[in-house]
């Protein structure tokens, strides 16, 4: 090393020596320390990684933060925002290309799928997963995009997109924000309606999922999709 270059120059360079050896002794925040070496060449980021870590608690709770919440943390700045989500969706991709590959689809590869791409979300989204008579996985659709608790669905749009796909089947998929692990009445009055719809047109409604902190709640689990069912139970059973 230089005389001018900085000292943790040095310390970057055995990091990345070691983890390379054996990756899976390292800890988070040394992983964390070496990637974020690559946004900020010229800065120390070991404090940065451990400032990280303390504030969002884990690798899941900074992959899933907000790029506005991310701002709060000292030395993170656009170029480590951008980081930030670049990698989230790498890494959601890594889990969603297999499943997209399979000839036939599983409820928990569905629910899988949803949670990499839903989960930690600070909005409201809902997506369709759109099946064959195979359950091979057509496509996996957002429906639509809403505020912090709110979103409009209708069976029209649901329908459209299931149509032009040829579907046979699908599965509603939805987030909380704000972290509830239950279906609302509005998601059962809702998901009762576009069963009725899709029904109609010969396309079967499999499940609703709820993604909300970290779990995924199956509405035909907790047997809110037949319409006789009218109690909504106080902890519904969580799939994954």
């Amino acid at each position: 090393m230089a005389a001018d270059e900085p000292h943790f120059l040095g310390h970057r360079q055995r990091l990345r020596e070691r983890i390379l050896k054996n990756p899976h002794e390292a800890e988070s925040y040394e992983l964390l320390e070496l990637l974020l070496g690559y946004v900020n060449k010229r800065s120390d980021t070991k404090p940065l990684a451990k400032d990280l870590l303390k504030h969002f608690g884990s690798l899941w709770g900074i992959l899933n933060a907000h790029p506005t919440e991310l701002e709060t943390i000292h030395g993170v700045g656009e170029s480590s925002k951008i980081f930030f989500i670049l990698l989230r969706e790498l890494v959601a991709r890594y889990f969603v290309e297999p499943i997209k590959e399979k000839k036939s689809v599983t409820l928990d590869d569905i629910a899988m799928l949803a949670r990499c791409m839903l989960d930690g979300l600070c909005h409201e989204e809902i997506w369709v997963a759109l099946l064959d008579n195979n359950n091979r996985l057509l496509s996996f659709d957002r429906v639509q995009t809403g505020i912090m608790d709110a979103a409009f669905c209708s069976a029209k749009m649901i329908a459209e997109i299931a149509i032009t796909k040829k579907a046979s089947a699908l599965v509603l998929i939805h987030n909380h924000p704000g972290g509830v692990t239950k279906a609302s009445w509005a998601d059962r009055e809702t998901t009762l309606h576009i069963q009725k719809v899709m029904k109609l047109m010969g396309i079967r409604l499999l499940d609703h999922l709820i993604i909300a902190d970290g779990k995924v709640i199956s509405l035909a689990n907790n047997h809110l999709l037949d319409e006789n069912e009218t109690i909504l139970n106080d902890n519904e059973k969580s799939i994954l």
